[in-house]
């Protein structure tokens, strides 16, 4: 029987734990240069798709990713270990780059063992023998202080010698260990200036042998073990000394050479982080791939350097005093964790230093930066409902969503110019609830109402337009507690009626309505069905007539739901619109944003069934018609990155529907509108040449009064952020 071995190792990144302070400079005979390379995509050692000329400080923009190739001539030192990348922003503080990746900046890499077998060890791993025991090593390219690290352990023979999982490994002299002894007992321990100090024991309760699920956790300063989700070793106090992140494993050498367990894969895994600027991920070369001579500053015998990609430093070096190559793939960022915003025109200089922070000779790499027309940045809302593009009565255009996938703050974001330039107002005040899950928002005069949901419970925000007289580009309430309760999964709508009451639909167990009173007091939740046989979830709501709200809702057996609110808080009978739903927690907003035709008295429902394709279905003086019409040819985009909503949105221009959608083949956003009364028409494609999963639109007039459908999207972050754009056009 074979079982997978899997390491697991994720928390909160650090400082790098190489020492960013300058000592003095290391001397050269030759002028060393930089080059930006703008083509992400160019092999590593192609003479083409170069931004500018040598030692040029081009432009780069945010959000995309460039590559930055320097020459080092080594000089003096004896060793210099590992090179490193530094950078500054507008001459400030030098600081050590980190490896996170981009659009999404997910910290964990795997590794392929197979066998445990020195000459046959992964890439970024080393293996030696040492007093009878075999030791494999690695170290990720993130710090790591707090980690869960879980191992899938299989024992293949007779074991009668510990196994040790070692982190924070330094060297044999300094490092932490946990130790299973097959005999019945755990220790874990440190070793500091060659002195092993046990810090806990415990007792294993049954023999190690057979499959086995070893957790070793350490966060927020205490240290726990667990075995076959037992735990053996409750949480103790634990400092660790952070002078490295290497982790592996240590097992006595086996007498007749069998190996006596096995281990398949290595997963290590970190918190993401979104800084201004990272070490990113290329797939035009490994990491550690030999540069050739390609710049031609430095003169001499040439020695290959190091492609790096998504780690913090280079392989290790020795000096021979020969010149050398080296490319770093860098990405900076628009928004970034905090909230924290760079800027058009900001200066970014970059210098390489060596392991023990010793800048190396040769001018200092430059980069401008320049913030892409239209572009938002920025993490898209996990499950939006409506949430702008809002367009105040002066121009002003607003929009809510998150910095950062890895830093869940709630933005709201503004334009006054048309959409060119956005960037965060009254982010001092904005609420402190973050976790964007899931919001639906409705702008009401000069006020934009919000519903905010999380796992545990349901907010209410609202923020004053530049349109406010007293209060402009501010928030006005934050972190109102509508309800409470666990959701199964987020998803929620609201409405603000003409009395200035708010009618809030939300999922917990099943969907629950709110209500708050003009005088601005939450009613108990009520519940929307009573069928708890059957889940009802991804609520849509829009006002109607008389203040009547139109509800539409998907149900765990594929059907599609309508209900009406009436003022006094009563609910009509359900109606089913459509049957042949997907039944799956991914179908779960198969609904799209409702629209309300004033003009005509009539509710336009636009919803996905399981085909894949989006149908349409209209409400006309509270009456369900008799047509279900075919919106799309194409399956439409769902589920995008764990979203559990069609990939589109809908929209009235003209008293005729128009529907924004993203083809789930080529992910591209097409629009197509309602030229007849059962016809729509053929979709027109507004954005190529993406990896679309999520799109929010809203009619806005340009500065001459012409109407138009703006639009704000997410070209392909999978999950993650930088990659939120708007656009926007005139339905024909």
């Amino acid at each position: 029987m074979n079982n997978r071995v899997r390491f697991r190792i994720s928390g909160a990144a650090i400082l790098s734990c190489i020492c960013g302070l300058v000592f003095g400079q290391i001397a050269a005979a030759e002028e060393p240069t930089f080059r930006i390379r703008s083509d992400f995509a160019a092999p590593l050692n192609a003479d083409a798709g170069w931004a500018g000329d040598a030692n040029e400080a081009v432009a780069v923009f945010a959000d995309q990713p460039f590559r930055l190739r320097m020459e080092v001539v080594k000089g003096d030192l004896k060793e210099y270990g590992s090179y490193v990348l530094q950078a500054r922003r507008n001459g400030g503080e030098w600081k050590t780059v980190e490896a996170h990746d981009f659009p999404y900046p997910q910290s964990e890499v795997s590794y392929d063992f197979g066998s445990l077998r020195i000459d046959r060890l992964p890439q970024h791993w080393t293996g030696r023998i040492s007093d009878g025991q075999e030791i494999w090593l690695t170290q990720p390219p993130w710090p790591v202080p707090d980690f869960s690290y879980e191992i899938a352990l299989e024992t293949l023979s007779a074991n009668t010698a510990p196994i040790d999982f070692l982190f924070y490994y330094f060297d044999a002299t300094e490092h932490f260990g946990v130790r299973f002894d097959p005999a019945g007992q755990v220790s874990v321990y440190g070793v500091t200036g060659g002195e092993v100090v046990s810090l806990a024991t415990s007792a294993l309760t049954e023999p190690l042998s057979g499959s086995l699920e070893i957790k070793i956790e350490l966060e927020d300063g205490g240290l726990s073990v667990a075995l076959n989700d037992d735990q053996i070793t409750p949480a103790m106090p634990f400092e660790a000394i952070h002078k490295t992140r290497g982790f592996g494993m240590r097992l006595e050498k086996a007498p007749d050479g069998v190996s006596r367990v096995k281990i398949e894969d290595v997963t290590i895994e970190t918190s993401p982080k979104s800084p201004p600027i990272s070490i990113v991920s290329t797939a035009a070369y490994p990491d550690g791939a030999l540069t050739q001579n390609v710049l031609s500053g430095a003169e001499g015998r040439f020695t290959p350097g190091h492609g790096v990609s998504l780690s913090d430093r280079t392989p290790g070096i020795e000096s021979d005093n020969k010149h050398s190559e080296y490319e770093w793939p860098l990405v900076i960022r628009r928004f970034v964790d905090g909230a924290e915003l760079n800027e058009t025109g900001d200066v970014f200089e970059f210098r390489m230093t060596s392991g023990i922070g010793l800048p190396l000779e040769g001018p200092d790499a430059r980069v401008r930066l320049k913030v892409p027309d239209n572009h938002l940045g920025g993490t898209f809302v996990e499950s939006p409902g409506r949430i702008g593009p809002w367009q105040s009565s002066n121009g002003d255009l607003y929009f809510v969503m998150e910095p950062a996938e890895s830093d869940n703050k709630f933005m709201m974001v503004k334009s006054e110019d048309a959409g060119l330039s956005w960037a965060e107002v009254d982010g001092l005040s904005r609420p402190l609830t973050g976790d964007l899950e899931a919001v639906d928002a409705r702008l009401v005069g000069d006020q934009i109402h919000i519903l905010h949901q999380i796992t545990e419970s349901t907010f209410y925000h609202v923020f004053n337009t530049s349109d406010h007289l007293d209060a402009p580009d501010q928030w006005a309430l934050v972190d109102e507690l509508a309800a409470t309760g666990e959701a199964i999964s987020q998803s929620n709508a609201m409405v603000v009626r003409s009395d200035g009451s708010v009618a809030a639909f939300f999922l917990t167990d099943n969907l629950h309505a709110a209500i708050r009173d003009r005088s601005g007091n939450w009613g108990s939740p009520i519940p929307i069905v009573d069928d708890a046989a059957v889940t009802y979830a991804g609520p849509q709501a829009v006002l109607g007539k008389d203040d009547t709200i139109h509800l539409v809702y998907w149900s765990s057996e594929g059907e599609i739901a309508y209900r009406q609110m009436r003022p006094g808080g009563t609910l009509t009978t359900a109606k089913i619109l459509a049957t042949g739903a997907g039944v799956d927690d991914s179908d779960i907003g198969a609904v799209l944003p409702l629209v309300y035709n004033k003009q005509t008295d009539t509710v336009i429902t636009v919803f996905r069934l399981s085909d894949g394709r989006l149908w349409e279905r209209s409400i006309s003086h509270g009456e369900v018609s008799e047509a279900l019409r075919l919106v799309t040819k194409v399956r439409v985009v769902t589920d995008a990155v764990d979203s559990q909503q069609a990939g589109a949105d809908l929209m009235v221009f003209d008293d005729e529907p128009v529907v924004l959608f993203i083809d789930e083949e080529t992910q591209s956003i097409y629009s197509t509108r309602r030229v007849e009364s059962s016809l729509w028409s053929n979709p027109v494609l507004r954005v190529g040449e993406i990896e679309g999963s999520w799109v929010r639109a809203a009619i806005i007039k340009d500065d001459q009064g012409v109407a138009k459908l703006g639009f704000v999207y997410d070209a392909g972050s999978r999950g993650g952020a930088g990659m939120n754009m708007y656009a926007e056009f005139v339905p024909q």
